[in-house]
């Protein structure tokens, strides 16, 4: 009889490990369950900001995933219950053999006083797409980009929002009638990096003429004066604001047996399997993406949540279960590092990055803007919208 296994999230995780589990078994049953509809390529989404993409250019619908075998279900994820290899959603209970746990991140932006009422969250689909019809009409003013706590998904978001709006307000002849600051409470621009790739990255915001302040903790954006109120006391003006919310691992593995740092799930970090608060190992339940507490080598800080290692780790857990399946030993590991991230610096340029931060000493490489660099990110976005779905 045919194993089930069940993947919560339908992110690039979840896609990606739905597909791949899709090629490699038969006879077994492929579940994934998303609260949402649509599958929404979140990188895409500061393209949309300035109008190079719309909505449905970025969307694909989950049910798509069932002419490969995999069925969708559309519910909310309550709760993990390990003990008795079940969920709980708001479509019933359902069963599994082995759980691919891919939820994501939950966002917060209730956390900062007054950032829901003033600011628009830029990884939100409607926010998203609420700023883009906002920008076409702002012709001056100051323009502030946040980051309110770490860790949060996708770090290179913030630096792709602001050096595109750099981009767009000069396409339009308006860049000299407005001021772009970004804050951030990361020591440093890419903190894995080194400093003479961070001195790099700082010229460059110089020479688009925006402000950077790092080691800045947001405390509050009061929505009555338009401003926002660091930690340390100092207040920024602005005219518009653009917040990265709080992000906390999902609110289905709270109040569980699975093991948690800072609500996210503690993981092996080469198999992604799910440690338990008891001295049992949950050899059958694995999370992975944004979901999963992977830290870098010292365990000093987060490691990067980037679509990237969601979707290596996803090729590593469906490959050591369809392993399992077949009555062989899993041999799949998962490494800490990536290579072919592309940041967008404008238009026609984007950085290529590589990480690796299982290295003892965790580190981080910056190409400098290349259009080849545009052409990754394009064509991969392509590839991903067409050939996964």
């Amino acid at each position: 009889m045919g194993k089930t296994i069940l993947i919560l999230g339908g992110g690039i995780g979840g896609t990606a490990a739905a597909n791949v589990l899709s090629k490699l078994l038969k006879n077994h049953q492929i579940i994934l369950v998303d609260r949402e509809e649509y599958h929404l390529f979140r990188p895409s989404l500061p393209l949309l900001l300035v109008n190079l993409r719309h909505p449905h250019q970025i969307v694909r619908r989950l049910t798509d995933l069932e002419k490969k075998g995999v069925k969708f279900i559309q519910a909310e994820v309550n709760k993990v219950m390990p003990q008795r290899q079940q969920v709980e959603t708001t479509q019933g209970l359902l069963n599994y053999d082995y759980l691919i746990v891919a939820l994501g991140a939950d966002q917060h932006p209730e956390t900062v006083p007054g950032q829901i009422e003033a600011a628009f969250n830029p990884y939100n689909l409607q926010d998203a797409c609420r700023l883009q019809q906002e920008l076409q009409f702002f012709k001056s003013g100051r323009i502030i980009v946040f980051i309110a706590a770490l860790p949060y998904t996708g770090p290179n978001g913030p630096y792709e929002f602001i050096c595109l709006l750099d981009t767009y307000f000069r396409k339009r002849g308006v860049r000299n009638q407005i001021q772009l600051t970004l804050i951030t409470p990361e020591p440093a621009l890419f903190p894995l990096a080194s400093r003479k790739i961070n001195y790099k990255l700082a010229k460059l915001m110089t020479k688009k003429q925006i402000q950077v302040y790092t080691n800045a903790q947001v405390l509050a954006l009061d929505h009555l004066k338009n401003e926002l109120v660091l930690t340390d006391g100092r207040i920024f003006p602005g005219d518009l604001f653009i917040g990265i919310p709080t992000h906390r691992g999902s609110k289905a593995l709270q109040h569980t047996s699975l093991a948690l740092e800072q609500s996210w799930c503690l993981v092996d970090p080469h198999t992604l399997a799910a440690e338990l608060i008891s001295t049992e190992a949950a050899d059958n339940i694995y999370c992975i993406g944004d979901a999963a507490g992977l830290k870098v080598a010292d365990r000093s800080r987060w490691a990067p949540k980037i679509g990237i290692f969601a979707h290596y780790q996803a090729e590593v857990v469906a490959r050591n279960i369809a392993l399992k399946l077949s009555g062989k030993t899993p041999q799949f590991r998962y490494q800490g590092k990536g290579a072919g991230v592309a940041m967008i610096t404008d238009y026609n340029h984007a950085s290529l990055l590589s990480i690796n931060y299982y290295a003892s000493q965790p580190r981080a490489f910056l190409l400098p803007p290349m259009s080849i660099g545009w052409l990754v990110k394009t064509a991969f976005e392509k590839y991903w919208l067409n050939c996964w779905f």
